[in-house]
């Protein structure tokens, strides 16, 4: 699943939810003045910037990335999200088995956990959303950002005339 971007001379950008809701929180944090002509940033609802304001948001990207303003940003988030705890496995409560009736349907009860270097190696018990051991990362860990995706957007909407996320 991903956020499809096309600029309104024919350009075209795209990441995947992945990538682009991180780089779209940036974006919006970051830069709060030059983001404000688009408030769907979440959503491939059509909205997006004009040729004017895509320019003054590229401009205001390369300013924070030959500062460093963007790298400090991606190093904080970075740092926050690895601190992050681990959360409850909701689908075995932490148990490390998963006994509700899909786990019961897909054998998870009865699987022996033959992984060498799994903390229950050798126990009887399974489940598929946490791998057995009780907990999962939580899901803002799943989303990734770098400076060259904000670097390669600066790059496409600075010529584009305005652009649509669809």
């Amino acid at each position: 699943m991903g956020m499809d971007v096309f600029s309104k001379n024919g350009g075209y950008f795209r990441r995947t939810v992945w990538v682009w809701h991180p780089m779209a929180q940036a974006l919006t944090e970051l830069f709060p003045e030059r983001t404000t002509g688009c408030t769907e940033w979440h959503t491939n609802s059509g909205d997006g910037l004009d040729a004017e304001q895509s320019v003054l948001l590229a401009e205001a990207i390369d300013a924070a990335l030959l500062s460093g303003e963007i790298d400090r940003y991606v190093k904080e988030r970075d740092a926050r999200i690895a601190a992050l705890p681990d959360e409850t496995c909701r689908l075995c409560k932490g148990s490390g088995v998963r006994r509700d009736k899909i786990g019961k349907e897909m054998g998870q009860i009865k699987r022996i956990i033959t992984e060498a270097d799994h903390p229950r190696h050798g126990q009887v018990g399974w489940c598929n959303g946490c791998n057995g051991v009780g907990h999962i990362r939580p899901p803002e860990t799943w989303y990734h950002l770098e400076a060259d995706d904000l670097r390669e957007f600066s790059a496409f909407i600075r010529d584009g005339g305005g652009f649509e996320i669809l």
